[in-house]
């Protein structure tokens, strides 16, 4: 069970508002509670771009069971998105999302996203792929890179 700056993330909206009607999120967003700030802040443009997400911030309630909350966003999400910083790198948390997600990627054809926002060591499988960088962005920039990741979910078949 997570503690501390370590917490179950990464899970869902609420399912009646941001799930898409066939029942799937756009994207599940895998971070680091020590990230929460920076991750509130991403998933909400996403959301305002009209993608549905799925993080822990929304939906995973007190007495709710995290591993299964966070299993069955992971299920019906179309994509996998990891926010990249020290403290994801090194949370047990994300390394089992991780490796969910990047496995779906490789035998189901889902897109996984690394996005970086700190100087981290990333893993080679994610390593491979294009990343969404957001260290030292201005605010055009930030649009930018965000942008970058709205069409690759959007077209998230084509990973």
């Amino acid at each position: 069970m997570p503690t501390g700056g370590e917490r179950a993330w990464g899970a869902g909206a609420q399912e009646a508002v941001f799930m898409v009607q066939n029942g799937k999120y756009d994207a599940f967003v895998s971070y680091s509670h020590h990230d929460r700030d920076w991750v509130k802040q991403f998933v909400g443009r996403l959301q305002g771009l009209d993608l549905k997400v799925a993080w822990d911030g929304e939906f995973i309630q007190v007495g709710d069971l995290l591993v299964i909350d966070i299993e069955e966003a992971i299920r019906n999400s179309a994509n996998g998105i990891l926010i990249f910083s020290p403290a994801s790198v090194a949370s047990k948390w994300v390394k089992n999302e991780y490796a969910v997600m990047m496995q779906r990627a490789i035998e189901n054809d889902r897109r996984f996203i690394p996005v970086i926002i700190e100087d981290a060591e990333i893993p080679l499988f994610a390593h491979a792929r294009y990343a969404a960088d957001f260290r030292d962005t201005n605010s055009a920039r930030w649009d930018e890179v965000l942008q970058q990741i709205v069409r690759a979910v959007r077209h998230g078949d084509e990973p």
